[in-house]
């Protein structure tokens, strides 16, 4: 028995490695795939069609079809469903968004990086410190200044043109771009697009950074849903003596944080680059052994109590995770439900001639496809209505207004009567009227909708 336990303690005094994935190998390259991919996400969402805002239709596009106000479930739905998986993702992974997908982040390292290679490592284009920006000898040449400021000046005009994106069409941007007339572009829109690009190149240009450090309210945000369990910095205090005279880690941080100490800094963007920093320091020291002593973990470990990260996690998200299941069923619903178009009928503003009365259907037409749609007018005689027309053809979304005019004639008395509308797809409303006829020009009395069939 004696034996026993002494072979136990000795087993638990073997000190356990756990696996750790190189950080210049894995971590940096898999970090500077997701920033290009989601800059394409960015493009790809709004130009696929699966998410737009529509101005001249007052609401937005959703799964190539136009959301208004009132499809109520599917706006609510959308909303509560993309605010609970954030605050889940603020949760489990911290600020990742800021260090692994953000715009703003990703354009700001490029251009760090380019003004490195082209005046040197000390050529900091802005710093708060008051100290100037410092140029290395060897590379003051004019043609380094001016690939520097051409590179700026395109990136600038890039990232002016994704915001363009989310209100117009891939086919008018390129008439855009390439000077076409497009009646779906607005007359101002250069201006616009030109103070865009002003803004984007001072940002790249002289702010950068600053602004994740100072003026980014979206990255306090997402620190208040952080906690100790949170995706963090862990470090590997028992072999500090390799930290001896080094800051390698300090210095690749933008934040200016010092990752060796987990307990005090909070401004962590979980972006990586001191893991990475430190593990190409031991990879490339002969004296060094063993991996970098910074990695990406889940867990509170500062107390020395691991509980788990996905039962922490769960345990704190109950609330999102139930506003999840929520706003996804909202959003199914109002998917389900969703009406493809729609149509009123009013007396015309205009008015008619003094043998005829006007009323106006409108139809509109929600879908970024061709429908073609039928309208007939059931109650009244033939002889005392004239339809301007019967068929509407829609290339895709948009509306159209047909007159329909009653004959000023008519006895006088109350007339009902309905105008129904039909798609070649299925659709169908109709919408009742009350029409009053009697000495004094004509005019409508009450008017009520019954939902589409």
């Amino acid at each position: 028995m004696d034996s026993r336990i002494s072979a136990n303690d000795a087993l638990r005094n073997i000190a356990v490695i756990e696996e750790h994935v190189p950080g210049a190998k894995v971590l940096h390259p898999a970090r500077r795939y997701t920033q290009i991919i989601t800059l394409l996400v960015l493009v790809l969402i709004p130009a696929s069609g699966l998410f737009r805002i529509d101005p001249e239709a007052g609401g937005f596009i959703l799964l190539d079809r136009q959301i208004w106000f009132s499809d109520m479930l599917i706006v609510m739905g959308f909303w509560i469903l993309v605010a609970s998986l954030l605050i889940m993702m603020y949760s489990l992974v911290g600020a990742v968004f800021c260090g692994w997908m953000c715009p703003q982040n990703t354009v700001s390292e490029w251009a760090n990086n380019l003004t490195e290679r082209l005046l040197g490592r000390r050529a900091n284009m802005m710093d708060v410190s008051g100290q100037r920006m410092q140029v290395a000898v060897r590379r003051k040449s004019w043609l380094n200044y001016l690939v520097l400021g051409l590179a700026l000046l395109a990136a600038s005009m890039f990232y002016a043109l994704i915001p363009m994106f989310y209100f117009y069409p891939p086919e008018a941007i390129w008439s855009f771009v390439s000077f076409q007339y497009d009646e779906r572009l607005a007359g101002s829109l250069h201006w616009i697009y030109f103070v865009c690009v002003a803004v984007m190149l001072m940002d790249i240009t002289v702010i950068r950074h600053l602004l994740c450090k100072y003026m980014c309210i979206y990255r306090v945000w997402q620190h208040s849903f952080k906690t100790r369990d949170t995706l963090h910095i862990s470090y590997d205090a028992s072999r500090s003596d390799h930290c001896a005279n080094c800051n390698y880690c300090v210095d690749s941080c933008f934040l200016d944080l010092d990752p060796r100490q987990p307990e005090i800094f909070d401004s962590c963007v979980n972006c990586g680059e001191c893991v990475v920093a430190c593990d190409r320091l031991h990879s490339r020291s002969k004296k060094l052994e063993g991996p970098g002593l910074l990695r990406l973990t889940l867990g509170d470990e500062w107390k020395g109590r691991y509980r788990g990260a996905l039962g922490s996690f769960f345990g704190r998200a109950k609330s999102a995770l139930l506003a999840t299941l929520i706003g996804l069923a909202m959003f199914a619903g109002g998917l389900l439900s969703y009406e493809p178009a729609s149509f009123t009928v009013e007396r015309s503003k205009a008015g008619g001639s003094d043998q005829m009365v006007d009323y106006r259907i409108n139809v509109a037409y929600k879908l970024f496809r061709p429908e073609t749609m039928h309208i007939r007018v059931k109650g009244l005689d033939d002889r005392v209505y004239r339809l301007e027309k019967t068929d509407l053809v829609f290339d895709t979304a948009g509306r159209q207004d047909v007159l329909l005019k009653l004959a000023a004639s008519l006895p006088a008395g109350l007339y009902r009567f309905s105008v129904s509308v039909e798609s070649d797809g299925g659709w169908r409303s109709s919408f009742n009227l009350v029409h009053y006829a009697g000495r004094q020009p004509a005019r409508p009395v009450a008017a009520t909708v019954s939902p589409g069939v």
